[in-house]
């Protein structure tokens, strides 16, 4: 007696193709989730340090949480020259392509600031 073979895949495909959609249903999610300025957030212990990459003329993460006495990076990953300036708080200047500045929050409050290059660059940074 031979044996039959299904086309279907059996049990053991149709499992295999089930994790494969929520691998890419959860990759989808984990991208939506870091637009925006809810979800593309990142936060950081007092003392430490957070990066703030400059591509693509956007501020990545967009709003940073973070506590006090967090040096944050500002590194331009980008082919132009940007800043990260809050008129009376903070300025790093012209940060050159592939180039980067740090700046160290100690008070209390939330920073909104924007690229004086380019004012429609926008971010936040949350410290508490």
């Amino acid at each position: 007696m031979q044996a039959h073979q299904s086309h279907s895949g059996g049990l053991p495909t149709r499992i295999a193709a089930l994790a494969a959609i929520l691998a890419v249903a959860l990759a989808v999610v984990l991208m939506i989730g870091g637009e925006g300025e809810a979800g593309a957030s990142t936060s950081a212990t007092a003392s430490g340090s957070v990066k703030i990459s400059i591509k693509n003329f956007e501020f990545r993460p967009g709003t940073a949480r973070v506590s006090p006495g967090t040096r944050l990076i500002f590194a331009n990953n980008s082919k132009t020259a940007h800043t990260a300036t809050r008129r009376g708080s903070f300025d790093t200047g012209k940060i050159a392509p592939g180039k980067a500045v740090a700046v160290r929050f100690s008070a209390k409050g939330t920073y909104r600031y924007l690229c004086t290059i380019h004012p429609a660059m926008t971010g936040k940074i949350i410290v508490r």
